[in-house]
C-alpha cells in the first residue's frame, strides 16, 4: 500500500450511505482504502492490530450507538481521528460528541463538508503525532542524559539557570559535596564557595567570565556541606539558544585534592633531591680537588724518588759494576727495571684518572685513516716482527679524537703483546653498523684467555697472565672501558685459551656522518 493512502474505517449500517461517503471522499481528492462494519464485534476486530488512520461513524445504529464506538476508539486507538457522519444530531448531542472526544461531526445531508473536515482532521492528527514523537524523543534524550549524569562518578555535574540557581543534581555531586538533591536544587550555586569568596564576589565573577568568554575554568578551594575545604577543578560553560539568548549554565566540578597533594609531595621530593644533588656536587667537587692534588703529588713527589732510585742504580752499576759479583749485579738490574716499571704504572694511573675529568669534544672521524695512522705510530714495536694486518671497512663516526686514539693504541698494543709468541701475528680491525650504534673490534691470534674470567679483563690491575710472561701494568683495558663509557658506549671481549681474543667497543650513532676530519692533521 502507498504510504499516502489513508486507511478509513466506516461504521455504517446503510451500505448506500457508505457509498455516498466514499464518493464524497474521492471528490475531495483523498487517496484512501476503506472498510465498512456495522456491528460492535466487527468494529472491535478492526481496531485490533494496526489501528485505522480515520474513523467515520454513524451515530445511531440498530444495536450499537456512536458514543459507545467513540469510547472504544479512545481506548483502542486514541490517536485516530473520530468523525460522526449522521443523519441528524441535535445541538446538545453535538456538544456532547465534541466534549467526549469526537474530532468533528458531519450531517449526511451536508456531505459536501466531509472532505474539508477529513483533511483537517488528518492534518491535526499528523501534527499531534509529530508533537508526541518530539516529546517522546525529548523524554528519551532527557532520560539518557540523566542516566549519563548519574553514571559519572568522578565529576559533580549540574545545570544552572541564567541567575546561577541549581536545576539538576547528579549522584557524584552528592558524593563530592555532601548535599542531597532536595537540599540544593533551587539554591544559588555560590554555596560551594567559602564565605570569604562569596563576600568578595567570586561566584558572580565566575558567571561573568563564563557569559563573556563562553567558559570559565580554574582550580580553586571549595567548601563541602560539612565545612571541609577541598581542591577542585571547576568548569562553568554558558548555554545559549539558537538565537544566542542565555538559557543557563552547566557546572562541572572534579575533586583534585589528592592530585594537588601528590603534586606538593613531588615538589617537596624534587626540592629534597635538588638539595641532595647540590650536596653531592659539593662532595664530588671536593673529591675531584683531592684527586687533582693526589695526581699532582703522584706526578711530582713520587717521580723524584723513582728517578733517584733508577739513576743511582745505574750509577752504581757503572762505577762499581766490576766489583759486584753476578748475583749482586742481577739484583741491581732488578731494582732498575722495577723503578722503570713503577714509572710506567704511575703514568698509566694518571692517564686513567684523567679520563674521567677531561672534556670530550665530539667531531666527525674517518675511522679507516684514523686506524692507519695509529698503526703507523706503532712502528718501533712492530719492526722486528712478522705481522699481517687486516683492516676492514670502517664507517665514519663522531667521537673525541684524543681519547679515541688512546682506545685504539691500547687495544692494538694489547693484540701485539699477546700475539708476540706467534711466528706470524694476525691482527684484524673491523666494524658493524647498527641502527643506533656502531661496533668496532680488534681481533688477534694470540694466547687468548679463559672465558670464565672475561669479566676481569677491564678491571684495574686485573691480569689473566703473569707479569713475567707478558709485561704490562694491568690498566690499559680499564682505560679503554672508561673512555668508551664516557662516550655512551659499551666494551666486551670474547676469546679462548690459545685461540686468540677479540675485543669489542660500541659507540652510539649521534647523527648522519659528515665529511670527516683528518686525524693526522
Amino acid at each position: 500500500m502507498n504510504n499516502d493512502t489513508v486507511r478509513i474505517l466506516i461504521l455504517e449500517d446503510d451500505s448506500r450511505d457508505a457509498l455516498l461517503i466514499k464518493d464524497e471522499l474521492e471528490r475531495a481528492g483523498l487517496q484512501f482504502q476503506s472498510k465498512r462494519v456495522d456491528t460492535r464485534a466487527g468494529f472491535l476486530a478492526s481496531l485490533d492490530g494496526k489501528p485505522p488512520d480515520l474513523i467515520l461513524s454513524d451515530h445511531g445504529l440498530p444495536a450499537f450507538d456512536g458514543f459507545s464506538a467513540l469510547e472504544l476508539a479512545k481506548e483502542k486507538a486514541p490517536d485516530t481521528p473520530f468523525i460522526f457522519v449522521t443523519g441528524s444530531l441535535g445541538e446538545e448531542t453535538a456538544v456532547k460528541a465534541l466534549k467526549t472526544g469526537a474530532t468533528d461531526y458531519i450531517l449526511k445531508h451536508k456531505l459536501s463538508d466531509l472532505g474539508a473536515s477529513v483533511h483537517r482532521a488528518l492534518r491535526e492528527a499528523a501534527e499531534r503525532l509529530g508533537r508526541k514523537q518530539a516529546e517522546r524523543a525529548l523524554r528519551d534524550s532527557e532520560e539518557r542524559f540523566r542516566l549519563l549524569l548519574e553514571g559519572v562518578k568522578d565529576f559533580a555535574i549540574c545545570m544552572l539557570d541564567p541567575e546561577g540557581r541549581v536545576l539538576t543534581w547528579n549522584t557524584a555531586a552528592q558524593a563530592i559535596e555532601g548535599y542531597g538533591p532536595d537540599q540544593i536544587v533551587g539554591r544559588h550555586f555560590s554555596y560551594i564557595f567559602s564565605a570569604e569568596d562569596r563576600k568578595a564576589g567570586v561566584p558572580k565573577q565566575c558567571l561573568a567570565v563564563a557569559k563573556k568568554n563562553g567558559r570559565y575554568e580554574d582550580e580553586v578551594w571549595l567548601v563541602r556541606k560539612d565545612g571541609s575545604k577541598y581542591w577542585a577543578d571547576i568548569v562553568i560553560t554558558t548555554l545559549r539558544d539558537p538565537l544566542g539568548n542565555l538559557t543557563g549554565f552547566s557546572k562541572v566540578i572534579r575533586d583534585i585534592t589528592e592530585r594537588k597533594r601528590a603534586q606538593q609531595e613531588i615538589r617537596q621530593l624534587n626540592a629534597e633531591l635538588e638539595d641532595r644533588v647540590f650536596q653531592r656536587t659539593i662532595e664530588l667537587e671536593a673529591a675531584n680537588k683531592e684527586l687533582e692534588a693526589f695526581s699532582y703529588s703522584v706526578s711530582h713527589d713520587l717521580r723524584a724518588p723513582l728517578r733517584h732510585i733508577d739513576g743511582f742504580a745505574e750509577m752504581l752499576a757503572r762505577t762499581a759494576g766490576a766489583e759486584l759479583n753476578p748475583e749482586n749485579r742481577e739484583l741491581l738490574d732488578v731494582i732498575s727495571r722495577s723503578a722503570k716499571q713503577m714509572g710506567h704504572l704511575i703514568d698509566d694511573l694518571l692517564t686513567f684518572s684523567q679520563m674521567s675529568r677531561s672534556e670530550l669534544k665530539l667531531v666527525p672521524i674517518a675511522m679507516k685513516s684514523f686506524v692507519d695512522h695509529a698503526i703507523e705510530g706503532l712502528g718501533p714495536e712492530t719492526c722486528d716482527r712478522k705481522i699481517v694486518w687486516k683492516i676492514g671497512r670502517l664507517p665514519a663516526i663522531h667521537a673525541d679524537p684524543v681519547t679515541l686514539r688512546q682506545v685504539l693504541i691500547n687495544l692494538l698494543c694489547n693484540a701485539l703483546k699477546y700475539s708476540s709468541k706467534r711466528p706470524e701475528a694476525r691482527i684484524e680491525v673491523g666494524a658493524k653498523s647498527g641502527r643506533r650504534e656502531t661496533t668496532f673490534f680488534v681481533r688477534d691470534n694470540g694466547v687468548g684467555f679463559d672465558p670464565r674470567y672475561s669479566s676481569k679483563l677491564f678491571g684495574v690491575f686485573q691480569r689473566l697472565h703473569s707479569a713475567s710472561e707478558f709485561q704490562g701494568t694491568g690498566i690499559g683495558l680499564a682505560i679503554v672501558r672508561r673512555i668508551i663509557a664516557r662516550h655512551g658506549g659499551k666494551t666486551w671481549a670474547e676469546g679462548a685459551l690459545d685461540q686468540g681474543a677479540t675485543f669489542y667497543f660500541s659507540l652510539p650513532r649521534l647523527r648522519a656522518p659528515q665529511p670527516a676530519s683528518n686525524p693526522a692533521g
